[in-house]
């Protein structure tokens, strides 16, 4: 895939939590040499941390980024290192508690810079370059947490991250309820971002995923296929070869549907079908 050119319509796959589990690497691996996935973020405290860098090797073309953390996999940090991230077991606090106190809470700033840069110097001292920046939960675009990223992206030398605001009105597929208002919410969070992150860092201009997260078929990739604007936008998916290594409360999430309905098309196919150009995050325009 050639650089873009402005006028062109080109869309990222990115496919998040690489380092999952093996189901979730093998997803990911599937997607891209059999699918429209061009790009994947990687978890550096993820259980199968080791396996992903290793198939990153094997899957030359895949961009990675890195997927920080900042709830639900362990911290890479000891608790006495970021007390402020942690609960009394050691363990980061659920998500919406950990964007209250991050919000509130004096001291989680500098502990979320710590444990961020230990999360991104595993992953660089691991061999890997990183295009991008985005998080679980999208906890990178917190507005707590948007001048933590800038920082960090600098002293990494990190040029590119995600702005994860879905158009309000843009909807595809089924009809899905309870997530507008998680939605309304991000995208004012996402403003914030932009507002530190312009001129300094590059993102997609469009983002696609956050409605049907966990949920995409190929009615929806169709769907975001006829509906990029001309620039760069980014499609965010989850993918696995097996739901079974989930943990319990995914169970509305349906990773190995995401990797049914990315496959869909191979990238050729899905070019010449859409007049959308594949590409990653080094290739914006």
């Amino acid at each position: 895939m050639k650089p873009t050119a402005a006028g062109r319509r080109c869309l990222i796959v990115n496919a998040d939590d690489f380092g999952r589990n093996e189901a979730v690497n093998l997803g990911v691996a599937e997607g891209f040499r059999s699918g429209i996935v061009t790009s994947a973020s990687l978890v550096a405290n993820g259980p199968a941390f080791d396996s992903a860098v290793a198939m990153a090797g094997e899957l030359p073309g895949l961009a990675v980024g890195i997927h920080l953390a900042a709830n639900e996999y362990l911290p890479i940090l000891p608790p006495k290192e970021i007390p402020h991230l942690v609960t009394a077991e050691g363990c980061f606090y659920s998500r919406s508690r950990q964007f209250q106190r991050m919000a509130l809470a004096p001291g989680v700033r500098g502990d979320l810079l710590r444990e961020w840069d230990a999360q991104i110097s595993r992953i660089v001292d691991a061999g890997i370059r990183l295009t991008h920046i985005d998080g679980h939960g999208h906890c990178h675009a917190h507005p707590a947490a948007a001048e933590i990223v800038l920082e960090l992206a600098e002293r990494y030398g990190i040029q590119h991250v995600r702005l994860p605001a879905e158009p309000i009105r843009w909807k595809a597929g089924r009809k899905l309820s309870g997530r507008f208002a998680e939605k309304v919410i991000l995208n004012w969070a996402s403003q914030v971002s932009r507002r530190v992150w312009s001129g300094k860092l590059q993102f997609p201009q469009s983002f696609y995923g956050f409605t049907h997260g966990g949920r995409i078929t190929a009615e929806v990739i169709r769907q975001v296929g006829t509906s990029v604007p001309p620039g760069v936008s980014e499609l965010m998916v989850h993918v696995a070869v097996s739901n079974d290594q989930l943990p319990g409360h995914y169970t509305s999430f349906d990773f190995a549907g995401d990797l049914r309905a990315t496959t869909t098309w191979t990238k050729q196919q899905f070019e010449d079908e859409f007049a959308v150009s594949l590409v990653t995050h080094l290739q914006q325009v």
